[in-house]
């Protein structure tokens, strides 16, 4: 069983480390080695008019809290990805050294033993695994949306079916329509935008993840490296040299990177935090309203969110254990049979580990498990505490109204038997 196993491992992983995220980046024209300002130009247009009709919708259903919410959800993706188009095409020439070095190392050889081959592969596939499984599910879903109509139509067999002049996509209407021709010409218009979000919400992390991923692997084999030194002291002192280098390149390069992305990620944390507050209150209030469908896509939307947290803050968390693990690999070396002047490359190597390399969100939030699960128990707590308030005002109104329906019957009874002793009341009444 392990053959196929590691064959259908092998199929993932990317002889050239960057070859998905270049594919993305490039149809935008946001590559950084070969920029094209008039092919991120249409990109841009076309994106930036898709989202001002979703505003315009927005604006026009503001009077509904219920479409209100659901626009919003629709609407700010989309303001998500201009925004990070136009910071990633503002720093993207930072990169460059970044991919000059992966360039350098994918010619010399990403590995040199069987262990390191183990870790360089693990991460090469995983990049290639995030690159292309959050592509296609991104893909997925405006397509879902478009075929809506078309799909519904073909479920009834084409009886008395008629397309509906409603667009697959929440947006405004350029102009009226009024027939099929013109159903048909908007709904052309529309067929690009699976495709332009999917690059604008894909590339960018694309290239982060895979850099990031290239970035652990290379610390994986200094601390390999460095572990199985060889302390004869000739042969040590041009290896560790090697070593030294090498672990001050990728640590630079780890600046470099976290540096770049920095305001990026901070535009996309927000985003996230902001969209899952959208998407729980949508929950609570279909949950109440009793909108089972609804209530299953809120909570596919904000699974979707939850998990792409998740993979920012694992993402930092390899970055973090991988820069920390070099200190321990000098740690655990035959440091003692090397002679006392040889030390001092070793006790650098030590200093430049004791800080690890990490991603962060604006340069305060730094991206760790640790964040992730402080980020959970808040959601947890703050949703148990709503759908608690819930339920306890459920079980108010529900025993108030018991109680009002218990003394509305106790005076009915009551105004009864005083108008069996009094005759004359109800005598008078009937006059």
């Amino acid at each position: 069983m392990r053959k196929p196993i590691l064959s259908y491992v092998e199929l993932f992983y990317d002889e050239n480390v960057i070859s998905w995220s270049k594919r993305l980046l490039s149809l935008s024209g946001l590559w950084p080695d070969n920029r094209n300002d008039v092919r991120f130009f249409f990109y841009i247009t076309y994106v930036v008019i898709f989202t001002w009709l979703e505003i315009v919708t927005l604006v026009q259903n503001i009077h509904d809290l219920e479409k209100t919410l659901k626009n919003i959800t629709l609407s700010f993706p989309t303001i998500l990805i201009i925004l990070k188009a136009l910071m990633f095409r503002l720093n993207m020439h930072l990169v460059l050294p970044l991919l000059a070095v992966v360039k350098r190392d994918v010619e010399r050889g990403l590995y040199r033993s069987r262990e390191e081959r183990r870790m360089v592969v693990w991460y090469n596939v995983a990049a290639t695994l995030f690159s292309t499984s959050s592509a296609l599910s991104l893909f997925f879903v405006p397509t879902l949306f478009y075929s809506k109509p078309i799909v519904s139509c073909a479920l009834s067999k084409f009886s008395n079916c008629t397309l509906p002049y409603e667009l697959p996509m929440k947006v405004k209407n350029i102009y009226e329509v009024t027939g099929l021709r013109s159903y048909a010409l908007f709904c052309v218009y529309l067929i690009p935008t699976s495709m332009m979000l999917t690059i604008g919400a894909t590339g960018a992390d694309s290239l982060l993840v895979t850099l990031t991923f290239h970035l652990c692997g290379q610390l994986s084999n200094v601390a390999h490296r460095v572990r199985n030194i060889d302390v004869e002291p000739r042969i040590y002192l041009l290896e560790m040299r090697a070593l030294v280098e090498r672990h001050t390149e990728l640590l630079r390069l780890a600046n470099i990177l976290a540096e770049t992305f920095s305001s990026l990620m901070f535009i996309q944390t927000l985003g996230l935090i902001f969209s899952l507050c959208i998407v729980v209150y949508q929950l609570l209030t279909t949950t109440e309203s009793g909108e089972d469908m609804n209530t299953v896509h809120f909570i596919i939307y904000s699974c979707a969110v939850i998990l792409l947290a998740f993979c920012y803050c694992f993402l930092g968390e390899c970055l973090i254990n991988e820069s920390s693990e070099v200190q321990a690999a000098c740690y655990f070396m035959n440091w003692y049979d090397l002679p006392e002047q040889y030390v001092r490359s070793l006790i650098f190597c030590i200093a430049r580990s004791q800080k690890p390399s990490y991603l962060t969100a604006g340069k305060f939030y730094v991206f760790s498990l640790e964040t992730f699960a402080v980020f959970q128990i808040n959601l947890m707590s703050s949703l148990k505490d709503q759908i608690v308030t819930g339920i306890t005002s459920k079980v108010s109104c529900s025993f108030s109204g018991k109680i009002s329906f218990i003394i509305n019957g106790k005076v009915r009874r009551d105004q009864g038997s005083s108008n069996k002793e009094n005759p004359n009341v109800v005598v008078n009444a009937q006059v």
